[in-house]
């Protein structure tokens, strides 16, 4: 059995010590017939970026060129070799090692340290003395030239340390993408020059990163190269259709082993383009689970690789304007809710200072992978893709609702009471967070309808690993507000929940009111019930918990069982 590549980039290593690989080779040609040489290719972290670019560095670099075939043997392109295989210089930089407290200094110390190492790797009659970054891409510019060689630029991460510095300070973003004297801005200037004109050095060009922001403000809008990260004919560059999730398994020889539903939903659903009609699977979620999987041939207890959830900690920050929760608050409210968000089509440049703008908002999300493409219905609809994003998403909004004290809640009384439910039924635990709902004040100007009632309940109930929560699951031809699936064998309850809210007023509703959306909350949950999913849960031994809860406004007016069609 091959090794598991989990977190390893280096292709010729992969190769070398027999790692397991999917075979996107035959992308290189692709990538050649395509019109434009210079390319930047965005996707979220731990995808796969970094293997991609490892790949083409070993392809295209003339250091290679003796142990070519011993680093391809297996894989498509070897037998379709290009003209240009082998054929380049390759300068190649990964800005994910930048110190972001001392971003100008680590930064001019990267680019130095890596060009002269380039140039020692070819030995090149090249002579620095005491040269700046900048000085020291023109003389290895003037010196391709003059001898006709040709550079092939590759970027990893290209906004990685950047992304962080907004997030931690956004004034040093500013320096570092605005002012002309700063090496980062330099560093872009730069190889626009050198893919200028028709003796250009730079013949190739491909970048990595994850967002278009960083690249829109340090060169006033992108005009080094070609975006293709919408373009469906790259969809699958990297990532894991079913076919290759199908090979990967039975490499493994797990395939017989492993629930291919539940691996869609935690880890499937990514689309990055309109035109396409197949999802994607994260690979790094993917070579997690199998990592783990491998290890008793049980389900790893947690399901989300602490690595994905650190990558987007900080990002509470850009939902608050002037310390207030601004409208990008209740866009996550309405995911979470399990309602798709529109745009009328994804914006491929914007500013990082711009993300209070809705639609900003919306595809920085998108380029994050915190939300997917689901259809076009004259607008474009966004969803979150799986049960690992929600829980990074539900992780956004309990961030942010903690950041400014807007909403506090006992988590492990919280974790305590959800443990009642799972074992007795005990309803205590809907009880508790609408009592915390009522008593919290701030949060009160974000509960507004059904949806944000519901999300509140969503994410808070998300918190505990006895469930996966699901919000607006299709259940007899009708959708559950939240069935609470069982997501451990101790588990004894599955729960069906019915919200009904009624729009705060001065006047508190009658009861005659109160019943009348209860009669109707029961009536659904009898519908879901006859779904054949709640029926195997049934079959399996576990008791069935229907659930109606009408808010008023904020504060709960009705939470009981509803059992036999009597509550």
């Amino acid at each position: 059995m091959k090794k598991i590549p989990y977190g390893i980039s280096n292709f010729k290593l992969l190769k070398e010590e027999d790692y397991f690989f999917i075979d996107k080779t035959d992308y290189i040609p692709k990538l050649e017939a395509y019109g434009s040489r210079y390319l930047i290719f965005l996707r979220p972290r731990r995808f796969g970026k970094s293997l991609w670019i490892a790949i083409l560095e070993a392809y295209y670099d003339l250091y290679f060129k003796d142990e070519f075939n011993t680093i391809f043997k297996d894989t498509y392109i070897l037998n379709h070799k290009t003209k240009e295989a082998s054929s380049y210089l390759v300068l190649r930089f990964d800005f994910s090692a930048i110190d972001i407290y001392d971003v100008e200094k680590s930064f001019r110390y990267v680019l130095q340290l890596k060009l002269e190492s380039f140039v020692e790797r070819y030995n090149l009659d090249i002579k620095f003395k005491n040269d700046n970054p900048i000085s020291m891409f023109n003389k290895i510019f003037d010196y391709i030239l003059k001898r006709q060689l040709k550079l092939y630029i590759l970027i990893d991460e290209y906004d990685n340390f950047a992304n962080k510095l907004l997030l931690n300070n956004k004034e040093d973003y500013l320096n570092i993408v605005s002012k002309k004297t700063a090496s980062f801005k330099q560093f872009f200037t730069t190889l626009k020059v050198g893919t200028s004109g028709n003796d250009a050095p730079i013949k190739r060009m491909f970048i990595t990163g994850v967002t278009p922001m960083t690249m829109y403000d340090v060169t006033s809008g992108f005009n080094i190269g070609e975006n293709i990260s919408l373009n469906n004919r790259f969809h699958n560059l990297i990532g894991l259709n079913s076919d290759e999730l199908d090979h990967t398994l039975k490499a493994f020889d797990i395939e017989d082993k492993v629930d291919i539903a539940l691996l869609q939903e935690w880890y499937n659903n990514y689309i990055f383009s309109e035109d396409s009609t197949e999802a994607i699977y994260n690979t790094d979620m993917i070579l997690y689970f199998i990592n783990k999987f491998l290890s008793n041939y049980k389900l790893p207890r947690e399901m989300i690789d602490i690595n994905v959830r650190s990558d987007y900690s900080k990002l509470r920050t850009i939902i608050y304007t002037n310390k207030k929760l601004n409208g990008n608050f209740k866009t996550l409210q309405t995911l979470i809710g399990g309602e798709t968000v529109s745009i009328a089509n994804l914006v491929q440049d914007f500013s990082a200072l711009n993300l209070q703008k809705e639609n900003n908002f919306k595809s920085f999300m998108f380029y994050l992978g915190l939300v997917t493409i689901k259809d076009r219905q004259l607008k474009l609809n966004l969803k979150i893709p799986n049960e690992t994003v929600k829980r990074i998403d539900i992780d956004f909004l309990i961030d942010a609702l903690e950041l400014e004290k807007v909403f506090e809640i006992n988590i492990d009384k919280l974790s305590d009471l959800l443990a009642e439910f799972a074992l007795h039924g005990d309803l205590e635990i809907f009880k508790y967070l609408a009592k915390m709902i009522k008593e919290n004040t701030g949060i009160r100007d974000y509960i507004y309808n059904e949806q944000t009632v519901k999300s509140m309940f969503l994410a808070y109930l998300s918190l505990t690993p006895y469930y996966v929560i699901k919000s607006e699951n299709e259940l007899n031809k009708g959708f559950a507000d939240i069935l609470l699936k069982p997501f451990n064998p101790y588990v004894e309850f599955v729960g069906l929940l019915e919200f009904k809210y009624i729009k705060r007023g001065k006047k508190k509703p009658t009861q005659k009111e109160i019943d009348i959306l209860v009669h109707k909350a029961q009536n659904q949950l009898d519908d879901y019930q006859k779904d054949e999913l709640v029926q195997n849960y049934i079959e399996q031994g576990l008791k069935l918990q229907k659930v109606v809860l009408v808010f008023w406004g904020w504060e709960m007016v009705y939470c009981y069982t509803h059992k036999n069609g009597v509550a």
